[in-house]
């Protein structure tokens, strides 16, 4: 009797857990050619314009400050992440083109696209991010420097491309970090894009780390 009670007692708490690790999971969302990401509780994502004082001498519009590096359109994301009373605030650029957009666009004849195509030869990911990152360090915002160069690592069976872009800022007597970090990667002949945007303390869970690891652990990630 004393075993089934135990065994009882474990089931109710296993049933009173569950729910709860299911909440601190987060909400599952669909993220079209990305997969299903994994949204945490406290993160708050919504598809949207946002002006950034990083990109002031072009009117306050990040997209048209990337298009020196790259000329494609993408989609724009609000991101708000709750700390408790405090609140981080951040911006997301998301690419998604076929590898020769991204070839014309590092080529900067974004015209060039459809002949690139035509042609067949399917460009090396490996070479284009290198170029990437080459054309970066000509084009980096004002008073931006390169804290992590272009790097390639697998991860879950895809291998991403990172780098990160920083400057200092000091805010009501805060040190402040005013971070680009790019994230992408290949499926077949497409490649996905994200690059996320913040003002961050000095923090170990910060927005863009919290980020990057969604974008990471997506859940049926195209391959093809």
């Amino acid at each position: 009797m004393k075993v089934k009670a135990g065994i009882l007692a474990a089931a109710a708490v296993l049933s009173l857990t569950m729910p709860l690790l299911a909440k601190d999971k987060g909400t599952e969302t669909p993220f079209p050619n990305w997969g299903i990401i994994t949204v945490p509780d406290g993160l708050y994502m919504e598809e949207g314009y946002q002006p950034l004082l990083t990109a002031e001498s072009y009117g306050n519009d990040v997209a048209a400050m990337l298009e020196r590096i790259y000329p494609i359109e993408p989609q724009t994301y609000q991101l708000v992440k709750r700390d408790g009373a405090s609140f981080q605030y951040g911006y997301m650029l998301r690419y998604s083109a076929n590898i020769w957009e991204v070839e014309a666009a590092v080529d900067r004849q974004r015209e060039k696209a459809g002949i690139l195509h035509s042609a067949g030869v399917k460009p090396n990911m490996d070479v284009l991010m290198e170029r990437t990152a080459a054309l970066m360090k000509q084009c980096l915002p004002e008073g931006f420097k390169v804290v992590q160069p272009m790097s390639a690592k697998k991860f879950r069976g895809h291998m991403f491309y990172e780098c990160t872009l920083q400057r200092k800022l000091i805010i009501n007597e805060t040190n402040f970090a005013e971070t680009i970090h790019c994230l992408a990667w290949q499926h077949g002949s497409s490649v996905e894009i994200a690059i996320l945007f913040a003002n961050e303390a000095n923090q170990d869970d910060s927005l863009l780390s919290v980020m990057t690891d969604m974008l990471k652990n997506a859940e049926k990630m195209p391959k093809k």
